[in-house]
């Protein structure tokens, strides 16, 4: 089994750092590249970086899982299981990427308009919940304190809030070279233990693959990035740690797990909150990683600071659930 796992991960790991370099050339060529925001902290040495890079290691990572998955399943439903996980994880990939290359096409930092993006959100949400029912799979959460509780037809509100919610904390944590792709790495790797005490193989080596294809993909995007990983890649790892967090049944594990996005996302809604009622700017500047940057903080102190906080909380979480 550990050796389905490991192939898992090097086929992801493989695919990623072998294909990089070409799609990396590829849009320099074609000057298929990332727009620069001229507001907050100057990050105009970064133009002309290449974008989109998530396509890549979304698509190894999803290939590889599925072909690690039908090695290992145990039954029809098993297989089914693994699906929804590559499914939610890619149907917000391709609303990334349709952000993406809006964007490139536009030569401007705004892509997906709201309402079609957050309709397409929904429908992808309303996709999953459809193939969770028809796997007889029940609507219940885990929830701290209480226990279980049947949601029934309320469950498409939670699981919408839950993928929608957590793929946009995702993609608003990815602002610097290299941190949601260390964040990521830690927090599937967390999962992945807790999916193994669990002996839940698809989740397990899900996330094996995910993991590969991430750290394929660091070694292109730590600082200073070759290639950015786009709303592509933020999107779908944000839908990926949502759907598994589910899947095993313990989803506000992920309220822990991911306090990072959390607090990104918080800072995000304070910022807005303050300056809209009372034209004040709460932090330097929204999301907080770029507050120390404002600081005089070099991106690799900021990631190493957010990657130590995120493995003690994977750390705390995998203690104390163990």
């Amino acid at each position: 089994m550990l050796s389905d796992n490991l192939w898992a991960f090097t086929r992801a790991f493989i695919v990623t750092v072998i294909f990089m370099p070409a799609l990396i050339k590829f849009l320099k060529q074609s000057k298929e590249q990332a727009v620069i925001r001229k507001l907050g902290p100057d990050h105009q040495s970064k133009a002309g970086t290449p974008s989109i890079g998530g396509a890549l290691f979304i698509a190894a990572a999803a290939l590889s899982a599925i072909i690690g998955g039908f090695a290992m399943a145990d039954g029809q439903q098993s297989i089914f299981h693994m699906l929804i996980l590559v499914l939610a994880m890619l149907a917000f990939g391709i609303i990334g990427g349709i952000d993406d290359v809006l964007k490139l096409i536009n030569h401007t930092d705004d892509g997906f308009r709201f309402k079609p993006k957050l309709a397409a959100q929904s429908l992808s949400a309303l996709l999953v919940m459809l193939i969770m029912w028809a796997l007889k799979i029940p609507f219940i959460v885990q929830v701290p304190l209480i226990g279980t509780i049947n949601l029934g037809i309320f469950y498409f509100i939670f699981l919408w809030f839950w993928l929608v919610g957590w793929s946009n904390a995702t993609n608003l944590t990815d602002g610097l070279d290299g941190l949601l792709t260390g964040i990521s790495i830690i927090v599937y790797g967390a999962y992945t233990w807790i999916a193994m005490g669990m002996h839940n193989n698809m989740v397990v080596i899900f996330n094996f693959a995910v993991i590969g294809a991430l750290a394929g993909f660091m070694l292109f995007n730590k600082p200073k990035a070759k290639i950015f990983m786009g709303d592509t890649g933020s999107l779908a790892l944000g839908a990926g740690l949502a759907i598994e967090s589910i899947v095993l049944g313990i989803p506000f594990s992920l309220l822990w797990f991911g306090l990072v996005f959390v607090v990104e996302t918080l800072s995000v809604i304070i910022q807005t909150v303050g300056y809209h009622f009372w034209k004040k700017r709460i932090f330097p500047m929204a999301p907080i990683h770029h507050s120390f940057e404002k600081f005089g903080w070099a991106e690799w102190q900021i990631d190493l600071l957010f990657w130590l906080i995120t493995f003690a909380l994977a750390f705390v979480g995998i203690a104390y659930m163990s």
